[in-house]
């Protein structure tokens, strides 16, 4: 009879999990050229990671030391699925999103990952820019500072309006040479 008990807290904890990740999985976070939502860029890293953590739950990998990232202005980051952020000296200094579509983000503006470059030409106007480098990359100034990000497929062309919204970047997100 011991067992049971041990069952009974298993299937718990197993349903606290599936409950809190269904309402994670609804949240939505908003890219702005200085962060998402309440973690802004320069944030302390215990501060940025128990946000991140009470709005989605535990992360994907733990955090970790990066010392091949150290010259880039990177020395630490930590994944929830297709979300990174990345620290330098305890504070943190980047966000990517992508690939992928968890969690649930959208620029301010309601750029999406997936979207086309010509939804987020329309989104942007002007203020949008692109470039060949990287295999193809997009930027966009805002009041409080520069979002950006890959563009896929990843080629050495001048990107078409047809190229899709890859990844959406905000601050230092590492080496460029070891980006896609």
């Amino acid at each position: 009879m011991r067992t049971r008990p041990l069952i009974v807290v298993v299937a718990l904890l197993l349903a606290s999990n599936v409950a809190a990740s269904t309402a994670h999985a609804s949240t939505t976070l908003i890219v702005s050229g200085n962060g998402i939502n309440d973690v802004h860029l320069r944030a302390s890293e215990s501060a940025t990671v128990a946000t991140v953590t009470r709005v989605l739950g535990r992360p994907s990998t733990k955090l970790a030391a990066t010392p091949m990232l150290t010259l880039c202005g990177v020395s630490a980051t930590i994944r929830w699925s297709s979300m990174d952020l990345f620290f330098n000296h305890q504070r943190l200094v980047g966000i990517s999103f992508g690939p992928g579509h968890s969690p649930n983000v959208r620029t301010a503006a309601g750029l999406r990952l997936g979207n086309t470059l010509g939804r987020a030409r329309s989104l942007y106007g002007r203020k949008l820019t692109t470039s060949t480098s990287q295999g193809g990359a997009w930027f966009v100034a805002t009041p409080v500072g520069r979002i950006e990000g890959f563009l896929n497929p990843s080629t050495a062309r001048t990107p078409t309006s047809s190229a899709r919204i890859w990844t959406i970047d905000v601050g230092v997100v590492g080496c460029p040479a070891l980006s896609p």
